[in-house]
Order: structure tokens, then sequence, then C-alpha cells
């Protein structure tokens, strides 16, 4: 772990040094990193046909998707590399970026049977997103203090499913194939950032499962699996934001100078 933090600290330190030739407060590059939250995730359509397979392999119970409110919780990550114009009133800039996430969803199912088994369904997703958003603030550039909104254009590279069953405490993670995968979709996001603190929302337009995917079971049948899968979702960006110009370490300088002093 320490080593890990060493070296990401030896990137960022050199990055901020090789950038330093866009040191201006209307060019310049960012690097943003931290985790991906996901909640309040729409169930599952509840006429999708799912089964569980029962405790002895060879019992199976229809699934259904619980109603209720969805409060599952899904952490992931995410790690952005962003280019920055801001207008030469300060007030206003256009930001593009590549940035790689991981982010995920999850769904609560049941069965009607005596006794009663529940099911926890979790995917979770790989992708490389291109985000195109403005920014919007009074002055921002000295305090990297503005709004920001746009869209985030999403390549979906893989996923993998984590299945948990009342029966057992144990979890079990199957690869997803890529074939269920959606090539790409959109999300909508709006931030807020402030120093070096970032939050941002993001509302994905279309699920990564693909609903026509078809699988072909031992008895000749077909099904698509993934055809009631949720059509949106909703995650939140909660990280860390550095300008890799002279604007970071002057910011560090000043905290630290403050420290001292609070010490003393």
């Amino acid at each position: 772990m320490k080593k890990s933090i060493l070296i990401i600290s030896l990137i960022i330190l050199s990055s901020t040094v090789s950038f330093a030739q866009w040191d201006s407060e209307y060019d310049y590059f960012s690097l943003k990193f931290g985790a991906t939250n996901t909640m309040f995730t729409s169930q599952p359509d509840t006429l999708l046909n799912k089964m569980l397979v029962a405790k002895n392999g060879y019992d199976q119970y229809q699934l259904f998707p619980e109603t209720d409110f969805n409060l599952n919780y899904v952490p992931g990550y995410y790690a952005s590399f962003i280019y920055n114009h801001d207008l030469k009133n300060n007030n206003a800039g256009v930001s593009l970026g590549v940035d790689y996430r991981m982010y995920g969803t999850a769904a609560d199912y049941y069965t009607n049977s005596i006794p009663e088994y529940t099911y926890k369904e979790t995917y979770k997703v790989s992708q490389i997103a291109v985000p195109v958003y403005i920014r919007y603030g009074k002055r921002f550039y000295e305090k990297q203090k503005y709004i920001y909104g746009g869209v985030s254009f999403n390549y979906n590279i893989s996923v993998y499913k984590t299945e948990e069953v009342s029966y057992t405490e144990s979890s079990k993670n199957i690869d997803v194939t890529k074939d269920a995968l959606k090539s790409a979709n959109v999300s909508g996001i709006a931030g807020f950032n402030y120093m070096f603190f970032n939050v941002e929302l993001n509302y994905v337009f279309g699920g990564f499962l693909s609903e026509d995917y078809t699988e072909i079971m031992d008895d000749g049948a077909e099904v698509t699996p993934y055809a009631g899968q949720p059509g949106s979702a909703f995650f939140i960006k909660t990280g860390i934001t550095l300008p890799l110009n002279s604007w970071t370490p002057r910011k560090v300088y000043a905290i630290e100078m403050w420290f001292r002093r609070l010490l003393k």
C-alpha cells in the first residue's frame, strides 16, 4: 500500500513538472481521481423471466424483483485527464478529457417459495469515457471554484456480475461475455469544484447490457437474460482535482504554511 501511494505521488509530481510549460490560467491540464458511488438504481422489469437454482443444485425457483425503493450502494473508482481552456474574463471555460471509470448497478430479488430465498445481483462495468463540459464561476481560477455541466460519451470495455444468495454466505463473481455488452452509451454530467475537491453527478442514458443478447439453454430454448434490465443509471463521483501547472504547488505550499502557523 505504501509503495502504491509513493508511485502515485511520484506520477503526480512528475506530471506537474512535465506540464509546467502550460503554466497559464487560460490553458492547462488537470488530473482528477476518486470514487464512483451508485445509489437509487432502478429495479429490473417485474416481468423479467429469471430463475434461481436451489441449494440442492436441482430445483429452480422463479425470481421476482423487489418493488420497494432500491437503496443498494455500489462503490467504484475513476481517473481522468482533462484539458481546460478558460475565457479571458475568468468567469467561464470549456473542458475536454478522457476518463476511465468503473461503476455498478445492483438489484434485489425474492422467490415466492417456502422457504423464501433472496437474491442480489450486482453488475460492475469498466468504461473509457470522453467528457465535454462548460465551467462557470466568478473569477474562478485562483480558488478553482466553479459549477459545470455537459455530456460524456462512454465506451464499454468489460463487465462482471456478483451473485449473493440468502442460503449461502459466500458470493460468486462471473465475467459477462462481451457479446452481452452494448458498445457505448451517453451520460449527462453536472458538478461542483472547490480548490482540490470535486463532486459530479452522472445520469447514464441507456444501460450497458444489451437487451437483444440471446442465450440458448440446454433444452434448446432461447432467452434474452438482459431484456428487463434498467435502461438508465445514476452515480456520483467524489474525488480530487489537481491542475497540472503552478497553481497546485502554490496552493500546497500555502496549506503547508498555514499548518505550520497553526501548530506553533
